[in-house]
């Protein structure tokens, strides 16, 4: 037999092995990542749903003026003056300001912590700390960090993986792609189904899954390649290359004669009035002193992942910097295009609906890919009962996990007293604990089918009891909000019944083939 003739099948055998043992590796992560990703497409809903029905905004009344309002909250506060401080903008979704400040502290080492609070924009009223409110920024982390120590740089490096488990399965199917581009066997070999399960959504949500492994590795990586060309290129110069990529440093010290801001608020206002401009956020620099400036930033609503900044000094008005359309530059519009493709945040909410499907479909193909590992290991007489067992807690205990987790953390996120103290923890804390029960739940499990059938009934049940508390609770509220035109509370608890329908009707049809599998005695492995 030549052996170059049998050079590519065992080319494709080597593919095979290495794309089933990278899955196996890193499925736990990367289902984590496209989970709580889908989630945190709708960040500001589930803001909106967590916040609003405990401190609603009065949409009748009038806005304090914003001047008003930062020289109440730095009364309020310990502001450290030598800090800047940064106001995110109300939005239709989440109508508070959101102050961002240094403020003296000597308990903390540093002398000076950071400090997030909710305004109300109508009465000056600090309803709450930013952390009070976690489950959407909780989830939003854990898609880029997972909440751990360099977990944006581990996130990186499954993303490299799972890049290149993409091009290894193209390759693999590459002779059946287009012959076999919608198979899908409905008999009852759980293998094919499996497989088919795994082809299907793998093939057809290729480019998604591209475009997410591409800018999700330029995203988390940024810092190494940061650090490549500080090192290499610019002989340490960090700042040099903050400046050649488009993100300027205020390095001047702050002046000690102080001056009035009120052309601050004027230069905000006038900004704003602008042409095809949506004011997202405004950053301060030495407030209060006499060389301050006031960097005004937001969305050009007629381009593209376009972001405007414009940088003035208070006192005479002058543009210190500016980038838009006209003066941009190409790292900071590159990255900008690949954040908005990144979170569908460019076409309203039909492309963040796409997105979600094909994200909650990619974590399905996750775990089918996974149970085809598990199945093929059970049927070979050599396997280690102990792998096979890790790989099925991994699977069915850590996927099956998130997924209880993330319904208690909605749970949790209503039924917690809105005063609690480090509210924030509690939950982060059930969500864990929910998480470790389930994979503890899972290890050794006799029966994979009627297991998944039972966490699936389990997180239905608790969306349900969120739904139910929901009304219970804040009925009144959320009538008025809907009023109000603040409608993503009820799309937030539509979403949640339909995906409490979808868990009922999915565990139905688990125990049904169950069912019809032991009658029929089709004895196959993957069953039990």
């Amino acid at each position: 037999m030549n052996p170059r003739a049998n050079a590519p099948h065992k080319l494709i055998k080597n593919l095979v092995e290495a794309h089933s043992w990278l899955g196996l590796i890193i499925s736990p992560l990367l289902f984590i990542v496209f989970w709580a990703g889908a989630i945190t497409l709708f960040h500001d809903e589930v803001a909106q749903w967590a916040i609003t029905p405990h401190h609603p905004v009065q949409s009748s009344q009038q806005d304090i003026p914003l001047g008003s309002l930062v020289e109440q909250k730095r009364a309020e506060y310990p502001v450290d003056q030598q800090g800047r401080f940064r106001i995110n903008m109300p939005t239709s979704l989440v109508p508070y300001y959101i102050f961002y400040m240094e403020v003296l502290d000597d308990a903390a080492e540093s002398g000076r912590q950071s400090l997030a609070i909710l305004v109300d924009p109508k009465t000056g009223e600090t309803v709450a700390g930013k952390d009070d409110f976690l489950l959407s920024q909780f989830i939003y982390r854990l898609h880029y960090n997972l909440h751990l120590p360099g977990g944006s740089y581990l996130i990186g490096m499954v993303t490299l993986v799972f890049l290149f488990a993409l091009i290894s399965g193209v390759f693999i199917h590459a002779r059946k792609l287009f012959k076999h581009f919608f198979q899908y066997r409905v008999d009852k070999q759980r293998r094919d189904n499996l497989l088919d399960l795994h082809t299907v959504v793998g093939v057809m949500t290729l480019p998604f899954t591209l475009m997410y492994a591409l800018s999700g590795l330029v995203l988390n990586l940024a810092i190494v390649f940061q650090l490549a060309f500080a090192m290499f290129i610019y002989q340490g110069d960090q700042q040099a290359l903050f400046n050649d990529a488009g993100f300027n440093r205020v390095v001047e010290p702050r002046s000690q004669t102080q001056m009035a801001m009120d052309n601050s608020f004027q230069l905000i206002e006038q900004t704003r009035q602008q042409e095809n401009f949506e004011l997202r956020n405004v950053i301060f620099h030495h407030y209060g002193a006499d060389n301050a400036l006031v960097q005004i930033r937001g969305s050009d609503t007629a381009s593209f992942a376009q972001r405007d900044e414009v940088t003035y000094r208070i006192a005479n008005g002058a543009v210190v910097d500016k980038v838009n359309a006209e003066q941009y530059n190409v790292f900071r519009q590159g990255r900008d295009v690949l954040v908005t493709l990144h979170f569908g945040d460019f076409a309203g909410m039909d492309v963040r609906i796409l997105y979600f499907i094909l994200a909650m479909a990619i974590s399905a193909m996750i775990v089918a890919g996974n149970m085809l590992w598990i199945n093929k290991r059970r049927t070979q007489r050599h396997s280690s009962p102990r792998s096979i067992a890790i790989a099925s807690a991994v699977t069915i205990g850590g996927c099956g996990g998130i997924i209880v987790a993330t319904a208690v953390g909605f749970l949790c996120e209503r039924v917690l007293p809105a005063t609690l103290p480090a509210r924030g923890d509690w939950l982060v804390a059930c969500f864990v604990l929910a998480l470790l029960a389930t994979m503890l739940v899972s290890i050794n499990i006799g029966n994979i089918k009627r297991h998944i059938s039972r966490l699936l009934l389990l997180t239905s049940a608790l969306l349900l009891i969120t739904l139910i508390a929901d009304w219970l609770m804040f009925a009144e509220q959320i009538i008025t909000l809907w009023q109000n035109g603040f409608t993503a509370v009820i799309g937030v608890q539509v979403a949640m019944g339909l995906m409490a329908a979808i868990g009922v009707f999915s565990a139905l049809k688990l125990r049904d083939a169950q069912y019809v599998d032991t009658r029929e005695k089709l004895g196959e492995p993957l069953v039990n």
